[in-house]
C-alpha cells in the first residue's frame, strides 16, 4: 500500500505535495527576481518545511537548508560554529556541489575541506567569510539560495547577531537569497526587529509568504485523495467528520488519514490515536514553557475553555493559581501569542489549532 499525501515525514517532491501551487510559485517567481530576503510564515502544521523542501528542489540554483530548532536542540546554542556547522553539513554528500565549492571554502578561516569532508573549527571560524564564498559561487551559478527553517531560533546565538548578519549579506552579498520559515511568527518578528529603527534590519524590504489553513472542501479532497491513494474507501460522512474534528490542519489531516490507513482503525479511534499524539506533541514542545511558569499551562487551559476576553481569562488564572498583577500576566499571554499557541481575533484570544484546543482544555 503506498502512502505519500498521508505520508508524515516532510515533503521532499512536488508530486506528495498536495495544493500550494500559488505559495510554490510565488517562492520560485520571489528568488528568480532576486528577492534577498523571503520570509516563509503560519502555525505548525501547515507544511512549511514541506513547501521549502519542494522549492529548493525545484529551483534552478544551488541551496543549502539549516533546521535551526534541531540545530539548538543538538548543540544546545545557535552559535556561529554551530550553524557553519549545519551549513557546511548540507553539502556533504552533494558529492558536485562540493566538488565546484572546494576552492571557495578552503580560503575560509576554520574551515578544512579534504576530499569530500569538511570540518569546521570552533577556533578562528567566520560565517560572513562562508556567506561571502557561497556569494562569489552563486555569481557563477545565478544565485544561491539558503534557507533557515524555524529562524526564530537564531535569536539563541549569544554573542553572535544574526539579524547583523542577515543585514549584512542582504546589503552586500546580492547573490543570495535567504528564506527564513517560522512557526512562532511573533518571536521570529521580535527577532528581526524591521521596525526598530536601532536594529540591523530595520527598513530592509522581505517578501512574506504566508501559509493558511485548508478550506473545508479542499480538506475534503486532500483526505479522499489520500484514502484513493491508499485503496482505502472512506464515506463522504467521514470526511466531514473528520474535517470537522481536525479543521484545516495538513499536519493533523495527514496524521489521521495515515492512522486510519496504515493501522486499520476506524475513525473515532484514529482520532483518538491523533489526541494522544497532539498531548505528546504538547509534552515536548511546551515542558520548557511550562516550567519557567505554571501560568502558561492555565492560561492555555483558560482560553481553551472559551475565556477570550483578557480580563476573563486573567480572572481564571487567579482563580487557579492566586494573584498576578496585571503586566506580568499581559508579558505570558503575550509570548503565548508570539509562540502562535493563541491568537487575537475579534477582540479576543483564541486557540488556531482545533487538535491542541481540545489537548489544553484537559491541561
Amino acid at each position: 500500500m503506498q502512502v505519500v499525501l498521508f505520508s508524515p515525514y516532510p515533503k521532499t517532491k512536488r508530486e506528495e505535495l498536495f495544493d500550494r501551487d500559488e505559495e510554490l510559485r510565488e517562492i520560485k517567481h520571489a528568488v528568480e527576481r532576486g528577492e534577498r530576503l523571503i520570509l516563509l510564515l503560519g502555525i505548525r502544521r501547515l507544511g512549511k518545511s514541506s513547501l521549502l523542501n519542494v522549492a529548493l528542489n525545484e529551483l534552478p540554483y544551488p541551496s543549502v537548508k539549516v533546521d535551526v530548532r534541531k540545530t539548538y536542540s543538538e548543540y544546545s546554542s545557535v552559535s556561529r560554529y554551530a550553524i557553519g556547522r549545519a551549513i557546511v553539513s548540507s553539502l556533504e554528500g552533494r558529492r558536485r556541489l562540493l566538488e565546484e565549492l572546494k576552492d571557495f571554502l578552503s580560503r575560509i578561516r576554520g574551515i578544512a575541506v579534504s576530499g569530500l569532508r569538511i570540518e569546521v573549527s570552533p577556533k578562528g571560524f567566520s560565517l560572513t567569510e562562508l556567506l561571502e564564498a557561497l556569494n562569489e559561487y552563486g555569481e557563477r551559478k545565478g544565485r544561491v539560495v539558503i534557507a533557515f527553517d524555524e529562524a526564530q531560533y537564531l535569536r539563541f546565538g549569544g554573542a553572535t547577531r544574526y539579524d547583523g548578519i542577515i543585514a549584512y549579506a542582504v546589503d552586500n552579498l546580492e547573490n543570495l537569497t535567504f528564506v527564513l520559515t517560522g512557526s512562532e511568527v511573533g518571536l521570529l518578528f521580535d527577532f528581526l526587529k524591521f521596525h526598530d529603527p536601532e536594529a540591523p534590519l530595520f527598513g530592509r524590504y522581505h517578501h512574506d509568504i504566508e501559509l493558511k489553513r485548508f478550506s473545508p472542501e479542499l480538506s475534503e479532497e486532500f483526505l479522499r485523495k489520500g484514502f484513493e491513494e491508499a485503496g482505502v474507501p472512506v464515506g463522504d460522512d467521514e470526511l466531514r467528520m473528520a474535517v470537522g474534528e481536525l479543521d484545516g490542519i495538513p499536519g493533523w489531516l495527514a496524521l489521521y488519514g495515515y492512522i486510519r490507513t496504515t493501522r486499520n482503525l476506524g475513525h473515532d479511534d484514529a482520532i483518538a490515536e491523533v489526541l494522544k499524539e497532539a498531548k505528546a506533541v504538547v509534552g515536548r514542545e511546551l515542558s520548557r514553557l511550562f516550567s519557567y511558569s505554571p501560568r502558561y499551562r492555565v492560561i492555555l487551559k483558560a482560553v481553551a475553555l472559551g475565556y477570550s476576553r483578557w480580563r476573563d481569562i486573567k480572572d481564571y488564572v487567579t482563580m487557579k493559581l492566586g494573584y498576578i498583577n496585571d503586566s506580568n500576566f499581559s508579558a505570558l499571554l503575550e509570548n503565548l501569542v508570539k509562540s502562535g499557541y493563541v491568537e487575537k481575533a475579534g477582540g479576543g484570544y483564541r486557540i488556531p489549532d482545533p487538535v491542541l484546543e481540545r489537548v489544553f482544555r484537559e491541561l
